[in-house]
């Protein structure tokens, strides 16, 4: 599509299209960020290694909304985390010593497998994101 502007106006006319382009490249990433926070939060409870008695630990998994972040950059932010057993997670995943301190206690990386899967997850959604905004324009 061609559009004839004149020369005055084409500062403005630039500044209106980068502006919707924007508006649209960040709905359409708000969008994925919340399915794969979503998508983290139920690999963590699907996946993880550390069984423990009561199954509480992978039942408390959840995500919640960041409000500052989005005030500042304009895109939304999502934190995944446990509930209720959120003092554990880090001795899970990297091991720790015993009370007596004279053995390690075998390490659950399951954070950090989540978190690969989803970061491979974000950059193919991020990608899928520019090229519909890029079609739609």
């Amino acid at each position: 599509m061609v559009v004839k502007i004149a020369y005055d106006q084409l500062a403005e006319a630039l500044k209106n299209q980068l502006s919707e382009y924007s508006t649209a490249l960040t709905e359409e990433l708000n969008a994925a960020y919340k399915e794969l926070a979503d998508a983290g939060v139920d690999e963590l409870k699907r996946v993880h290694p550390y069984h423990d008695r009561t199954g509480q630990y992978s039942k408390n998994f959840a995500v919640k909304q960041r409000k500052n972040a989005q005030s500042i950059v304009g895109a939304q932010s999502y934190t995944i985390y446990n509930k209720k057993r959120y003092q554990i997670t880090h001795l899970l995943e990297h091991g720790h010593l015993t009370r007596d301190g004279k053995r390690k206690t075998r390490a659950f990386p399951h954070w950090s497998d989540a978190e690969n899967k989803i970061e491979r997850e974000a950059v193919r959604k991020i990608e899928e994101a520019v090229r519909t905004v890029n079609n739609k324009g």
